[in-house]
């Protein structure tokens, strides 16, 4: 038994599951979050933690569609300072506090399969892929929904989610990783997906 659990466990066709199983639960839960929001008339959130290990997601309810995100910052950096962060922390508090779990979708936060990393999320309002921190994807009343992108991956494959504002259309796109035999397969992610945002972005 405990061969064949190693087996199982190192099975690039199992991983490669994983990775499809994981963007469809992520897709479930957007099209989700749509359908909540107008049925609730309140702002709906997928709210995802990329730096907690393993990483964490949930569908959760809020204000009703007259809440106001803070704007994105006018110019961009690529570096943040300490300062920034803190700021960026203590907004991302405050808007936390606004939220809740949608228990009818989970109970409690969702972990992300151990074999698959979220390596970014983008929005059509920055210019830059957030990879780290605390990150949301919102829907609204009007069913309207942020323009954005979710990319997950794992050691040899990439899934770009394109979620569309104005519809239900959430186009997948899949992606495998040009890797050597030495290649170093963190950077070679966060360079695809750099690669794929880049992209999305200029597209908008």
């Amino acid at each position: 038994m405990s061969l064949v659990f190693a087996l199982a466990m190192s099975d690039p066709f199992s991983h490669s599951e994983d990775l499809g199983k994981q963007s469809d639960d992520l897709e479930r839960a957007i099209r989700f979050m749509s359908d909540e929001s107008a049925l609730r008339n309140a702002v709906i959130r997928l709210h995802i933690n990329l730096t907690k290990e393993p990483q964490e997601y949930a569908v959760e309810y809020g204000p009703s569609d007259n809440f106001i995100l803070p704007p994105e910052p006018e110019f961009e950096t690529t570096s943040v300072t300490k300062e920034e962060e803190e700021k960026q922390k203590k907004v991302d508090k405050d808007i936390n506090m606004k939220f809740n779990k949608v228990q009818e979708f989970q109970e409690s936060n969702t972990e992300v399969y151990d074999s698959v990393k979220i390596l970014g999320v983008g929005s059509a309002n920055s210019k830059k892929l957030k990879t780290t921190g605390e990150v949301s994807i919102y829907a609204f009343p009007s069913g309207e929904k942020d323009d954005s992108l979710i990319i997950l991956g794992n050691e040899t494959r990439v899934i770009s989610l394109e979620i569309n504002p104005f519809s239900r259309k959430i186009e997948k796109k899949i992606e495998n990783l040009d890797l050597s035999e030495n290649s170093d397969v963190t950077a070679k992610q966060q360079e695809k997906a750099k690669e794929i945002f880049d992209k999305w972005y200029l597209d908008r």
